[in-house]
């Protein structure tokens, strides 16, 4: 073999060689490539099916107000229902006077009524996401309650749902592969007490983890409530002399107010009609308007707050109702009393609520048991 050839075989080697590492090269490139894709997907896939994922687009979904998005991370059917339960068995929690029959009964009504305040909740909590307001339920509606047998407006407030605010995730543990526990720190809005709320975390189907219980209410609630119980008997005892000599001054308008309106049964004359119109105005009304004043402007324990707008609310529509009445009496004007019957009732309603809370009676109205 001469020079030339020789020296054309070593170049043809070396280029082989050359393409040979290159090829090689490449093929380390392609799987250190397809290593990191892998890797970073099965780190995105990991975080994106955790349960810390899940609270990081709940507060999102909460801070844009994406109910489609909640709904997708939080089983409203499976949280509400042992929580609704809770509230219902504190009803019986210190029971002295009840049968084991009348129980029984009561037990069996809150079971048959428990998907219609589930259904009731869920809309609840979808407006207030929506709105960031918690919406009242008109009194014609069933959620209401006097068909149904429940307030459930009242429910919902001795729920204290209305009053929960969140502070943080504090911490979210793996109990198994498809069951964590998170602790979300929390506080009452009115008491402004903190707490530690425990919730279930469960992997669905989709590998997805939704929110399925809250394990800790029963203690939440028993903790605030006691707060919220204490500051009320504060509230009590404070307004107590007042409230004694405003309901001494209503029974003694009332009595005066009965004696004048004696004279409106047959056929009475139009200066009859005024002078009973002026003792309205000039007599009851300022008395339920001061009141109303005095509590406007009396201090209020944070954990009285409900109790305290409950009689702000029984003043004000009773003074609402007697100046209906007034105009009605006077005009001889039939559709004006109807309605001062209306804001009447809502009146001696909310005076009812103001009892139950005081008395610390449940917020559902038993059946009759024969």
């Amino acid at each position: 073999m001469n020079e030339d050839k020789w020296k054309q075989t070593i170049a043809k080697r070396r280029q082989a060689r050359y393409r040979e590492n290159r090829l090689g090269c490449l093929f380390i490139v392609v799987v250190l490539i397809a290593a990191l894709i892998g890797g970073a997907y099965y780190i995105y896939h990991e975080h994106t099916h955790s349960p810390e994922y899940t609270l990081e687009k709940l507060q999102e979904a909460f801070a844009d107000r994406d109910v489609e998005k909640i709904h997708r991370y939080i089983d409203f059917k499976a949280v509400i229902p042992p929580n609704y339960k809770v509230l219902t068995n504190d009803i019986f929690a210190n029971d002295t006077i009840y049968t084991e029959k009348e129980r029984d009964v009561y037990q069996t009504f809150y079971a048959i009524i428990e998907p219609i305040i589930t259904d009731g909740v869920i809309q609840s909590v979808d407006k207030y996401i929506q709105t960031g307001n918690w919406q009242r339920y008109n009194y014609n509606s069933m959620l209401k309650g006097r068909q149904l047998g429940i307030d459930y407006a009242e429910l919902i407030n001795r729920s204290l749902l209305f009053n929960i605010a969140f502070k943080e995730v504090k911490s979210i543990e793996n109990v198994d592969d498809t069951h964590a526990v998170a602790v979300l720190a929390v506080a009452d809005k009115y008491t402004q007490t903190d707490f530690d709320l425990h919730i279930t975390m469960t992997k669905n189907d989709s590998d997805d983890w939704i929110v399925t219980r809250v394990d800790n209410y029963q203690e939440y609630l028993n903790n605030i409530s006691k707060l919220y119980r204490e500051d009320i008997n504060s509230y009590l005892a404070a307004t107590k002399t007042d409230l004694d000599r405003s309901n001494a001054r209503f029974g003694q308008l009332k009595s005066e107010f009965t004696v004048l309106a004696e004279g409106l049964k047959n056929n009475p004359s139009d200066s009859q009609k005024a002078l009973l119109k002026s003792y309205i105005e000039n007599k009851i009304i300022p008395a339920y308007q001061d009141w109303y004043n005095y509590l406007q402007n009396n201090h209020i324990p944070l954990g009285a707050r409900h109790l305290h707008e409950l009689r702000l609310e029984s003043a004000s529509y009773s003074i609402q109702a007697w100046k209906k009445y007034a105009d009605g009496i006077y005009k001889n004007d039939y559709k004006e009393l109807g309605e001062a019957e209306r804001i009447h009732n809502k009146a001696m309603e909310t005076e009812q609520k103001v009892t139950d809370t005081i008395n610390n009676m449940p917020a559902l109205f038993m059946p009759t048991v024969d």
